[in-house]
């Protein structure tokens, strides 16, 4: 069961306040809670779990993979227990049309989320709005992501305030600018690793 936060029953009697959560890189440590995690969360691409195995889960596939210092797949917990987690990697961004733009990009690849919880709809948007602030610490200009399913295109816009662009190929290309959510990042405890504690002191 997953732990109370101090303030938490509090904060239920004194208006909204959102609990503080972690969010850390995945370690191959997590591999068996978060094969439980992807096989009973929702993909935020499909709503719909995905097969628990590296084969069906890009995440399961790249779980504590480090890019350039750059952590690839990340969690976040509310107490011990993971409420959502992305796999995300440091590229090139691009624009409708498929053409280079400038200044670099964190995609994301997979995603998934816990609608289980006491903050059900608020997991995967809290982690995407930390990813915003982490890319613009990180110097990169873009969060992105891309689906050829409309539908899912226009339930992440809303949900993960991301733009939506359609592409010549009627896939569409997701994105949001990413800048510093001092706010949103004050709810947030993140443990990162000693490679991007020594860039940011730089």
């Amino acid at each position: 069961m997953p732990r109370t936060f101090p303030g938490t029953a509090a904060a239920a009697t004194s208006g909204p306040r959102r609990t503080r959560c972690v969010i850390r890189p995945a370690e191959h440590a997590d591999r068996h809670a978060l094969a439980q995690v992807v096989a009973r969360a929702t993909h935020w691409m499909d709503h719909r779990p995905r097969p628990a195995t590296p084969g069906g889960c890009p995440l399961l596939s790249m779980l504590g993979a480090v890019d350039r210092g750059h952590p690839l797949t990340w969690l976040l917990l509310d107490g011990v227990t993971i409420r959502s987690c992305a796999l995300v990697l440091k590229n090139p961004m691009r624009d409708e049309h498929g053409r280079d733009m400038p200044g670099g990009a964190l995609w994301i690849d997979d995603l998934y989320e816990d609608r289980d919880g006491p903050d059900r709809d608020g997991y995967g948007p809290h982690l995407v709005g930390w990813l915003v602030d982490y890319g613009a610490r990180e110097r990169v200009q873009w969060l992105a992501a891309d689906t050829a399913d409309q539908a899912a295109a226009d339930d992440l816009g809303d949900r993960y305030g991301l733009e939506v662009l359609p592409t010549p190929t009627s896939a569409f290309l997701l994105r949001r600018r990413t800048r510093r959510l001092t706010r949103l990042t004050d709810t947030v405890h993140a443990q990162l690793p000693p490679c991007a504690r020594r860039r940011r002191r730089l």
